[in-house]
């Protein structure tokens, strides 16, 4: 019983300790049971069975489990739809800074001169200090994940905010084009967790069925952060100082992301155990609603069983060739989208603005698509399939849309074709919504968000290259091509998936039937997808 009481200590207060140990006694558990108990909860189980070993399966009710989410997500959503909308802001701030003299001041043109005439531009430079950011945070995913599975993630996440601030901070001091790709090769490094992190918290709260709403809200947020950093880079713009207006951009921004970090040391919590804004009762609610999800809360033991698992699963690479395939819209929608929107002939200013309108497009199309996915069963494949198309048919409007420099030219065309470019991110989140949903195991899971964020870089470092400088004549046929492509085997990949699932349920539902009672036994023993017979897939 010291053993027992001991974990118990470690998440919850001595008055609990001392009721969970009168209930044991009070209950006949012999010692037997209780080591087995020990066992579970302890290094090797998920924390959850700390809290909830007492707790009979099936008694919380419908009533506490929508109140609890209610508030978990009135107090978890907002705090990291902002945390990643900082994210995107920082590479918002490149884009703008393109506009507001960077190029120049580092000399990140190169000018082909014959003759004494200018008679060409390369932005190759320019599309290495882009890329560059994501070969960082390639090197950065693995201590990442590692790190916010061994510490609390919530410490994790606040002070990775803080530290990728003060690296964004220094891109003021910059003065040459190599400290530039230092820089962006670091805050790549930086920023390398977060998504693996926000990833194991969305898994920890929710439900499969609630997880593609909440994916879409705060992966959302990039559209939201592309409307703030427009308007921002606007307004700083305007400033007139003895810096260039760029300077201020990365100041400005940076320094408000390390207080944010700051903020997020005591807003954002480690774990339902740990929650400040739940109480014990509904820090038990919270743990208990997920037992039927067969996926765990958390466990800090790396497992090494779950690391060969996650790498001989087909589902990882299914999730880490689909990541690679459908972010390569990326470069010229992202890398490159003000110099191409500025191109179809806008002014500079006018650019910025409209770069914001298209982060209002995507922040409404990923939260319908995640909202229809958490009410209807099985919808993610089916939403991911048809972002795509509108990818597809927006390159179409882009590359074939006539002369962007003639007035003659209806330059709405491109521009709304460019807009549904940008739907791509209603894929991914669906893709991230699937791997979340399909896979179990602390570690495993771990490993898997890792393996797939890792193909995010990847894809995010190659995609600027397909953007050539030398074919804005000819419209970027090499981009566009490309992206057609992609998206097209993207859309092949998830129908197959999609027949691949639901063929695994059905197998399973052949051979063994759920008992509620089995499942609860189960729920949080960290198992994983493949091992649990009582898991069942979504599509």
């Amino acid at each position: 019983m010291k053993d027992e009481s001991t974990t118990l200590a470690a998440a919850i207060d001595t008055m609990h300790v001392e009721e969970v140990n009168q209930n044991l006694s009070g209950a006949g558990h012999n010692n037997e049971e209780v080591h087995h108990r020990e066992k579970r909860g302890g290094l090797s189980g998920d924390i959850a069975m700390q809290l909830v070993d007492d707790v009979i399966a099936g008694s919380v009710t419908p009533e506490q489990e929508k109140a609890v989410l209610r508030r978990v997500d009135l107090c978890l959503m907002p705090v990291m739809f902002i945390s990643f909308a900082f994210q995107f802001m920082d590479k918002a701030c490149l884009t703008g800074a393109a506009l507001f003299g960077i190029l120049t001041d580092l000399e990140l043109i190169d000018y082909e001169v014959v003759d004494g005439e200018v008679v060409g531009a390369s932005l190759r430079k320019y599309s290495n200090v882009s890329l560059i950011f994501y070969w960082g945070f390639l090197v950065g995913l693995l201590p990442g994940v590692y790190l916010a599975q061994r510490f609390p993630v919530g410490k994790y996440v606040a002070v990775v905010m803080f530290l990728w601030g003060g690296i964004t901070i220094c891109t003021a001091a910059v003065t040459t084009y190599q400290g530039l790709l230092a820089q962006r090769f670091f805050l790549g490094v930086a920023e390398a967790g977060i998504a693996p992190a926000f990833s194991l918290i969305t898994a920890m709260w929710y439900k499969r069925q609630e997880q593609p709403l909440r994916y879409a809200i705060w992966y959302s947020s990039v559209g939201m952060g592309a409307l703030l950093g427009s308007l921002l880079l606007y307004a700083m713009g305007q400033i007139r100082g003895p810096l260039p207006s760029w300077h201020y951009q990365f100041m400005i921004i940076g320094g408000v992301t390390s207080v944010w970090g700051i903020a997020l040391w005591f807003l954002l919590p480690d774990s339902p155990l740990t929650a400040y804004f739940l109480s014990r009762e509904n820090k038990i609610v919270a743990i208990e609603r997920m037992r039927w999800e067969q996926s765990g809360i958390e466990n800090k033991t790396v497992k090494m069983e779950q690391i060969k698992e996650a790498f001989s699963d087909p589902k990882t690479w299914f999730y880490v060739l689909v990541t690679f395939l459908c972010n390569f819209t990326n470069g010229p929608v992202t890398g490159f989208g003000s110099i191409i929107v500025q191109s179809f002939g806008f002014s500079f200013l006018r650019t910025i603005l409209l770069l914001g309108v298209a982060g209002v497009w995507i922040f409404v199309f990923l939260l319908v698509g995640g909202t229809i996915s958490c009410y209807i069963r099985d919808t993610r494949t089916l939403i991911a399939m048809f972002c795509c198309l509108p990818v597809i048919a927006g390159c179409c409007m882009v590359w074939k849309s006539g002369d962007w420099a003639s007035p003659d030219t209806n330059r709405g065309v491109p521009l709304w074709g460019f807009f549904m470019m940008a739907v791509f991110g209603g894929t991914y989140v669906m893709v991230l919504a699937l791997m979340a949903a399909n896979t179990a195991g602390h570690t495993k899971k771990a490993i898997t968000a890792g393996l797939v964020w890792a193909s995010f870089s990847i894809s995010n470092g190659i995609a600027p290259l397909i953007v050539l400088q030398q074919e804005e004549e000819e419209h970027y046929p090499t981009a566009f091509i490309t992206v057609i492509v992609m998206m097209s085997l993207t859309f092949g990949l998830l129908l197959g998936f999609r027949f691949y699932v639901l063929n695994l349920n059905r197998k399973r539902d052949a051979i063994h039937v759920v008992s509620r009672e089995e499942a609860a036994m189960t729920a949080f023993l960290d198992m994983t997808d493949t091992k649990n017979e009582n898991f069942r897939y979504q599509a």
